[in-house]
């Protein structure tokens, strides 16, 4: 007997453009995958990302961190960095895409 299954093909995905409607808890969630990726720490901000110029937010986490996220090249790909303290960390930019359940699921990709 034979069972078709989805084993091994892509997981679908939906659409994004909630998110990308709303700026602010854009740059939350992404700082927030940031902040874990590169610490380890499940951080959660402190208040809500200040925007600093139409298209960067500024994200305050415990522990005296600070992450910028850039959204201006949405769709294609977002920018996070931690800012503070000082030396400020590299720059990481993030294709995403969205689970069914509608939550952003970020990948690394390479500076373009």
């Amino acid at each position: 007997m034979y069972l078709s299954t989805s084993l091994g093909q892509p997981q679908a995905q939906t659409d994004c453009s909630g998110w990308e409607s709303d700026p602010q808890s854009f740059a939350k969630v992404i700082a927030e995958h940031h902040i874990r990726t590169e610490l380890g720490l499940p951080l959660s901000p402190i208040g809500g990302p200040e925007q600093v110029t139409k298209t960067a937010w500024r994200v305050r986490f415990p522990i005296n961190k600070i992450v910028y996220v850039t959204l201006a090249k949405v769709p294609d790909f977002v920018v996070a960095a931690r800012w503070y303290p000082k030396p400020a960390g590299k720059s990481r930019f993030y294709t995403y895409s969205c689970a069914p359940g509608g939550k952003p699921v970020f990948t690394e990709r390479q500076k373009p």
